[in-house]
């Protein structure tokens, strides 16, 4: 790469970074609300009234649904359902507790020995 360029690279990289690191810090501050996350499922026509639900971080077909209002009304109950407490993740907050407590009561049978 030429030096010019390799050196606009850099500068660039040290520009974003910073712009990176001032969004951080506004939203730090009390009373800013962050901007709202982009929606899971995305609705796009796919020809004669026909609108197919693509999930937006993998890119798969999720649904097709005839009409606008039952695709954004199904979108929606989809987001809904991914927001929800699911089994797995209770079963992950579940092993995190019990490790937490295991290594807490380690910790003091470990003390409460030398003593």
């Amino acid at each position: 790469m030429h030096p010019s360029i390799a050196q606009r690279v850099t500068a660039l990289e040290g520009l974003r970074a910073r712009a990176r690191q001032a969004t951080a810090e506004f939203y730090q501050k009390p009373g800013v609300q962050p901007p709202p996350l982009a929606p899971l499922i995305i609705v796009r026509p796919s020809g004669n009234n026909t609108f197919t639900l693509i999930n937006r971080a993998t890119g798969a077909v999720v649904a097709e649904r005839f009409g606008h209002n039952n695709a954004t009304h199904h979108a929606r109950e989809l987001e809904a359902k991914a927001q929800q407490f699911s089994i797995k993740q209770f079963g992950r907050a579940l092993s995190l507790w019990a490790l937490r407590i295991g290594a807490l009561l380690a910790v003091f049978a470990f003390f409460g020995s030398h003593v």
